[in-house]
């Protein structure tokens, strides 16, 4: 019987909105020394905040004590924590990885490494950090950091809001800023902000994120969802990963998926279902997911 081979869907190109990315504007931390984090006894040097082979731990009771590479990686490397946070939740540039499956974990690592891994958008930093981490933790490590995440219960940071006009934005460092000006139609977009614009820079884990998303999107995402079967796999094989996470990040996973960014081997499992979304139906999809995903 001959193999007939699907040709892939058409490639979607990535839109602007997804990748904020200006790190000529990121906002430095407040210049009050020593600083801290609301309910945190912990203060820290504005400078440390901008090394990134180390992280600030604000909250060290609300975790087990992590390997060492978590809070400390040598010199010019990135601790774990200084994207992902001690406690695994990430804000909306990074993935939120407390919870997810050790095996998960690892292969996210071999497909870094083996360059399947990539984004929709060249060039889009986290990605390229990701390679170069992934590059330098030794498999000795390995399997001690990804127990630890793994270990860490999820809770979800992000509150999804339906609006038909967001606040107006700028790109700084790697999240959008609110700046002065009138709202602006949200156009088919996802919008996320911190709460407190701080809590990016200064890598509070208890930073708060609202989500914006057009209105109607999550009814539209349920549906959708339920046509296409996503929590059977979602709930059985990774430990219902993706409700409550961030609505930005899913959308630049199947993104990246579709436009075969991605090769490696969990997301050719997913390529028949990307590759049946467009753009909208990925923001209704992860509008869903980011609100929790609920029957």
């Amino acid at each position: 019987m001959p193999i007939i081979l699907l040709a892939a869907a058409a490639v979607i190109a990535p839109p602007a909105w997804l990748y904020p990315q200006n790190m000529a504007a990121e906002m430095p931390a407040s210049a009050a020394v020593p600083i801290s984090v609301p309910g945190s006894r912990v203060t820290a040097d504005p400078a440390v905040l901008h090394d990134r082979a180390q992280a600030v731990n604000w909250f060290p009771a609300g975790q087990p004590p992590p390997p060492a590479r978590v809070l400390k990686a040598p010199a010019g490397q990135f601790a774990c924590a200084y994207c992902h946070m001690p406690n695994g939740i990430g804000h909306p540039q990074n993935i939120s990885i407390s919870g997810l499956p050790v095996d998960y974990v690892i292969a996210q690592f071999a497909a870094f490494r083996s360059g399947q891994r990539k984004a929709a958008q060249p060039g889009y930093i986290p990605n390229g950090s990701m390679t170069r981490v992934a590059g330098q933790v030794p498999d000795s490590e390995l399997l001690d950091l990804a127990r630890y995440y793994s270990r860490l219960p999820y809770r979800s940071l992000i509150r999804v809001r339906e609006v038909a006009v967001v606040p107006r934005v700028q790109a700084s460092g790697l999240v959008w800023e609110r700046v002065p000006g009138p709202a602006e139609p949200i156009a088919g977009r996802i919008v996320e902000l911190m709460d407190d614009p701080e809590d990016s820079i200064r890598h509070n884990p208890r930073g708060r994120t609202t989500a914006y998303v057009p209105p109607g999107s999550i009814a539209r995402g349920r549906r959708i969802a339920a046509d296409l079967g996503c929590m059977a796999c979602h709930t059985q094989m990774l430990g219902g990963w993706g409700p409550g996470r961030s609505p930005s990040y899913i959308v630049r996973q199947l993104l990246a998926i579709r436009n075969r960014a991605r090769t490696d081997p969990g997301a050719e499992t997913m390529q028949p279902i990307a590759d049946q979304l467009s753009l909208d139906d990925m923001v209704a999809v992860a509008a869903w997911m980011g609100a929790g995903a609920r029957p």
